[in-house]
Parts: structure tokens; sequence; C-alpha cells
């Protein structure tokens, strides 16, 4: 690897001596302040905010969501079973 290589984000980060003034946010390059970072515990793997909403693809989050989603359906399922035999039983 050779300096040159890095030349468009050495150009974009700028000098010190102007306090980085030239610096510009992208959509791939936008500030975080120390308070967020801060708040998430220094941890810097911090989402592109330019970008929407990611679908997971992890096989473990889809069962689960598979399995509440599941869930729901015979609560649900339960539910209108009983507001039907609610409803036979009056007549």
């Amino acid at each position: 690897m050779r300096f040159e290589e890095f030349q468009t984000e050495i150009d974009w980060w700028g000098d010190a001596s102007d306090g980085y003034a030239a610096r510009v946010q992208t959509e791939q390059a936008w500030q975080v302040s120390i308070a967020d970072i801060k708040a998430r515990n220094y941890n810097l793997d911090i989402k592109n905010p330019h970008v929407g909403e990611q679908i997971s693809h992890d096989h473990g989050q889809l069962l689960q969501h598979y399995a509440q989603q599941q869930q729901e359906i015979s609560e649900l399922r339960e539910q209108l079973k009983s507001i039907l035999q609610q409803a036979l039983t009056r007549q």
C-alpha cells in the first residue's frame, strides 16, 4: 500500500492548521459527537446514518422473529375461538 492510494481520504481529512475547515460531511463521512460516543460506551461500531434500514439475514434472528410471530398467531387464534364460542352460545 502506498500513501498515494489514499489521496482522496488525505485530501478530505484536511489540515489542523485551519481547524479542518475544508472537511465536508458526505454520505461516506459524517461527524459523531463525543457525547454520542460516550453514550455508546465508546463503541465505535456506528452505522452510517445515510443508509436506510438494513435487513438482517442472520438465521438466529430470523428464527426468533418467526417463533415470536407464531406465538402471536396462536394467541390471536385462541382469542378468535373464544369470541366465536361466546357468539354461538348466545343464540
